[in-house]
């Protein structure tokens, strides 16, 4: 595939490239960065709960991990058909009631969570989060994005708000630390990450214009809406780029359900010292997240995608597979780098591929493929860890890692040589020859 942006002039350096990525940043329209401030705000409530929720389940209502994994993993998976309809509202209702409405079920996550310790409760609300929570939030925003920014800039678009999630990563687990130490209960650390998710509902609604394209708006009819998806499914490139990306989903869905428990279980690791790695993990990748993203974007991004595979792979394999220690802080960096790469780059692949009237539609398909990917962590992670050990559960995200590096090669050689293909056809067109017979007609 060829790359999404454009190849960057001359590389300057000194103070002409701070100019440069000053000017370029000052590009951006004044709403995309007021959706980055909000990002920081909701991502400081969500990261002082979500990365503490399973250390919750396990210890205080002493849930199994296999029963956690079923409890996080099944909700996701059953809500999948749940996220064709959320690309339906983000495109025929808009991108601000989307966020909102997925926000306020995050919300009502964690206030049960606070106030409730009924295991069936609680599986009834993570169910209904699952279906109408963060994933229809990601699709209303990352729509947003689209909309408001050029495509040969939404890499670096999405490696912003990437770089605001993790400034809240770091702030929500150093926060959720210390209010851990108050009140080992964790009721006074869910009501206060759910008081500031509201802060963000709040901000969306009084500060955000909707964006939603005219071409969008022009498709009214449900029946209409819904019949986009049948574009979507014709588009055999994109399917095929979604299934490859469940393989290093599968390990980004263990970093905050199983990986604790693996550390902890593996390394002797209590849930403060998780609030450290975390905090790393996210200052890491906050500080790469846009150098990175800006210094790729000419490169091709379905070849970034198997790096980025690679990466999740290694690196969530190897943090519980080393010694604790140093090394282990190398791992959970190399881990950050391949999520760095992996998130922004594929919203951006999927933007890209996605017409203006079905932008919603793509964006939701996109989320249900990283959701599926992002369920199967703590499903069978959990039963991996049960059945084959902390290490043994290790090894399969490494090598499920390292296998969707290896498909995602492949597919760029192919998107590349169809692209080669459709070009030269095309000039053949142009000069009145007709077109090469495909290779092996």
């Amino acid at each position: 595939m060829t790359p999404i942006t454009d190849t960057p002039p001359g590389a300057p350096s000194g103070p002409r490239l701070l100019a440069r990525v000053r000017d370029e940043l000052r590009a951006f329209p004044r709403q995309f960065w007021l959706l980055a401030a909000g990002f920081v705000v909701l991502l400081t409530g969500v990261d002082m709960c979500f990365p503490f929720q399973t250390t919750y389940l396990h210890d205080r209502l002493g849930i199994s991990m296999t029963a956690i994994g079923l409890l996080l993993g099944i909700p996701l998976l059953a809500a999948l058909p749940f996220y064709v309809l959320n690309g339906i509202v983000t495109d025929r209702y808009g991108r601000k009631p989307a966020m909102i409405t997925g926000i306020c079920f995050v919300t009502t996550l964690y206030t049960t969570l606070a106030l409730s310790g009924a295991v069936w409760q609680i599986a009834v609300v993570i169910s209904l989060e699952a279906a109408f929570g963060w994933a229809l939030f990601l699709t209303g925003s990352n729509a947003m994005v689209a909309d408001l920014v050029p495509f040969r800039r939404r890499a670096e678009a999405y490696s912003i708000t990437r770089v605001a999630v993790h400034i809240g990563m770091v702030a929500g687990p150093l926060t959720a630390s210390a209010l851990i130490a108050r009140d080992p209960t964790y009721r006074t650390l869910f009501l206060t990450g759910a008081s500031i998710c509201l802060v963000f509902v709040l901000i969306v609604a009084a500060g955000f214009r909707e964006t939603r394209p005219a071409a969008t708006r022009a498709d009214s009819s449900l029946r209409a809406t819904a019949r986009g998806y049948g574009v979507v499914l014709r588009d055999r490139r994109f399917l095929v780029f979604c299934a490859i990306a469940l393989l290093p989903l599968y390990g980004f869905g263990q970093i905050w359900t199983i990986l604790p428990v693996m550390l902890r279980n593996a390394q002797d690791m209590p849930a403060q010292t998780w609030g450290l790695v975390v905090a790393f993990y996210g200052v890491s990748v906050a500080i790469f997240q846009y150098p990175v993203i800006r210094l790729l974007r000419a490169k091709d991004h379905v070849v970034l995608m198997a790096v980025a595979s690679a990466l999740v792979g290694l690196g969530l394999g190897g943090a519980v597979l080393v010694p604790w220690g140093p090394l282990t802080f190398v791992a959970v960096f190399v881990l950050g780098q391949g999520v760095l790469l992996l998130v922004p780059i594929s919203s951006a692949v999927s933007a890209a591929m996605a017409p203006v009237a079905l932008r919603g539609r793509y964006m939701g398909t996109w989320i249900l493929a990283q959701e599926a990917g992002y369920a199967l962590g703590p499903t069978f992670g959990g039963m991996a860890m049960d059945g084959l050990g902390e290490r043994g559960a290790a090894l399969v995200a490494l090598i499920c890692g390292l296998t969707g590096a290896v498909l995602y090669a492949a597919l760029a050689r192919r998107f590349r040589a169809a692209d080669a293909a459709a070009a030269a056809a095309a000039d053949a067109l142009a000069a009145g020859a007709p077109p090469a017979a495909p290779p092996g007609a």
